[in-house]
């Protein structure tokens, strides 16, 4: 395998970002680009020893969105492959050795590789939202970035291929309860809006029947279909999670559509 660097994007997150550093080591070299932490990341990022000793750059920059911030944070690594991690996240061993493994054969025609992603939710793995399936592993110049924020969607180029691998990266493996997994208010109001977002740039239109259906669909695919009934409590509780996050994302959408000023009335209230 040729020398693959590793970058991750992240702000405050001070508790998770040394796991996911101690699962790179075995790279040639770490970047991460901060967008403004306020907490203690960017001293634990100085003090980490980094591959071979070589330590972590670091640099700052203002947040332009989870693709393109990650395509500006590949772009600071000095190898062709490259590993896109997030703060909570980490490299199972299996996926590292795998990496590793890869043959001259099968990289010659790669631009990306697609691995799975194991979820953790107060330390408890979210069996639900696998496979979740995340494509981390890129050659900066076979692959195409879009330009929107999320879903982050990365594509080959012309005569170049996606290829799998079957270990898993892990996310959010030992963070433990805390209410802000269920009810974070600013970060599903973000997440809403940026799907939303991306749905409307590919002229998608929430109907009111969507609204009214979407909810019990999505409760319905993930509680039963996908097994979260299995985990009990813990399931049930997913399930709702997920069925909130596209209550919201289908209501910012169909929100769009209504007249941003309201209709005039014959009789208006007395004052």
């Amino acid at each position: 395998m040729p020398p693959i660097s590793a970058c991750i994007i992240a702000k405050n997150q001070a508790q998770r970002i040394r796991l996911a550093l101690d699962s790179l080591t075995w790279c040639h070299s770490i970047v991460v680009v901060d967008s403004g932490s306020t907490d203690a990341t960017i001293e634990i990022c100085k003090s980490h020893p980094g591959p071979a000793g070589r330590g972590v750059k670091i640099v700052q920059e203002p947040f332009r969105g989870y693709n393109p911030q990650r395509q500006f944070a590949a772009s600071l690594c000095p190898t062709d492959w490259v590993l896109l991690l997030d703060a909570d996240e980490e490299v199972s061993d299996k996926l590292r050795e795998e990496i590793l493994g890869l043959t001259d054969q099968r990289l010659a025609t790669a631009a990306i590789f697609q691995m799975p992603r194991k979820n953790y939710i107060a330390k408890r793995y979210v069996r639900c939202w696998s496979p979740d399936c995340q494509t981390r592993l890129v050659h900066k110049n076979r692959t195409v970035w879009a330009a929107q924020s999320a879903p982050e969607i990365r594509t080959p180029k012309y005569g170049f291929a996606t290829r799998n691998l079957r270990h898993p990266l892990l996310h959010n493996r030992l963070t433990p309860f805390s209410p802000k997994d269920f009810c974070d208010g600013p970060r599903m109001e973000e997440h809403a809006r940026i799907l939303a977002d991306a749905m409307q740039a590919r002229g998608k239109r929430a109907t009111l029947l969507e609204l009214l259906t979407r909810p019990g669909l999505t409760f319905l695919k993930y509680y039963l279909l996908k097994g979260a009934f299995l985990d009990g409590r813990f399931g049930l509780t997913i399930a709702l999670k997920s069925t909130i996050g596209a209550t919201l994302k289908y209501s910012v959408l169909y929100g769009r559509e209504l007249p941003n000023e309201p209709k005039p009335t014959d009789n208006p209230p007395a004052s």
